[in-house]
């Protein structure tokens, strides 16, 4: 059954221990599995309009190799090794690590500032329409 939530009391049930995430990591660090790299992300408009811009000026294409190899779960600006806009990634790709909890500050902020949930997928149809002809 699906309950009505927002980032901010998903990331305060992670700290409380209530919620629980898969620890992919190796030895406590990123093992670069993707597993996090979703294609559903919260993030703001300003973190959108950043990754438009950077994504267009150095030609970044999404990943669609990616799609037959995860089923179109993961960001199409993961390259199955490492992320394509690590410059410019979002709050949470930022924040969140499988084997941190996250801080009561980041859950605050996902409260308090503007998110909306996107599909990266449709966020990266809509930018490589600038590199057609």
């Amino acid at each position: 059954m699906l309950k009505k939530t927002t980032i901010g009391k998903i990331l305060k049930e992670i700290i409380s221990g209530t919620e629980k995430i898969t620890d992919n990591s190796i030895c406590g660090k990123c093992s670069k599995c993707g597993e996090c790299c979703t294609n559903i992300l919260p993030i703001s408009q300003n973190e959108l309009d950043t990754i438009q811009k950077y994504v267009i000026e150095h030609k970044i294409r999404p990943q669609t190799h990616m799609l037959v190899m995860q089923n179109r779960l993961s960001c199409p600006y993961y390259d199955g090794k490492k992320c394509l806009i690590y410059e410019v990634r979002p709050l949470i790709c930022k924040e969140f690590y499988c084997y941190k909890k996250p801080t009561y500050e980041m859950s605050q902020k996902f409260e308090r500032d503007k998110y909306i949930t996107v599909d990266m997928w449709g966020i990266a149809k809509e930018i490589d329409k600038y590199f057609k002809e």
